[in-house]
């Protein structure tokens, strides 16, 4: 048959057997505060956010998380100021590529002007290559 005869001893294995593969759930047992795990992270920018005067707190719609205003207005005033930066960083970038279309301009105006000096250049050494020609065959 079985060796467990009577219903207290087999309690006290059972407990024994538990307690085996998790030797701090006496302490657990007394503890106040238990730590859970964090809530699974869903980002949300707070995009929308509901502010209730009466309880003085700023909700986001979406999420529902209580944010801290100051954060928030901490948060906008950073991204206004990277956007300035940005801005001015591509103003520059704008203001640097005109003064290199003006340069490509002035070049270009350039080239012409030399491109049509060796035309007219070499215009006249064909002129008087074409002289000497006729000037030799004739004579």
């Amino acid at each position: 048959m079985s060796d467990f005869n009577d219903e207290d001893n087999q309690i006290d294995n059972v407990l024994a057997f538990t307690k085996r593969f998790d030797s701090n759930a006496d302490i657990r047992a007394q503890l106040n505060v238990i730590k859970t795990k964090p809530p699974e992270t869903v980002h949300c920018m707070h995009k929308g956010l509901y502010v209730n005067e009466h309880e003085r707190i700023v909700k986001c719609q979406r999420c529902g998380k209580v944010i801290d205003p100051f954060d928030w207005l901490l948060g906008q005033a950073r991204k206004e100021f990277n956007i300035d930066f940005e801005l001015r960083g591509l103003r520059q970038e704008i203001k640097d590529h005109r003064e290199g279309l003006e340069k490509l301009k002035r070049e270009e105006v350039n080239t012409r002007a030399r491109i049509k000096t060796a035309t007219f250049k070499l215009h006249d050494i064909q002129m008087k290559l074409h002289a000497l020609d006729k000037g030799d065959s004739g004579g």
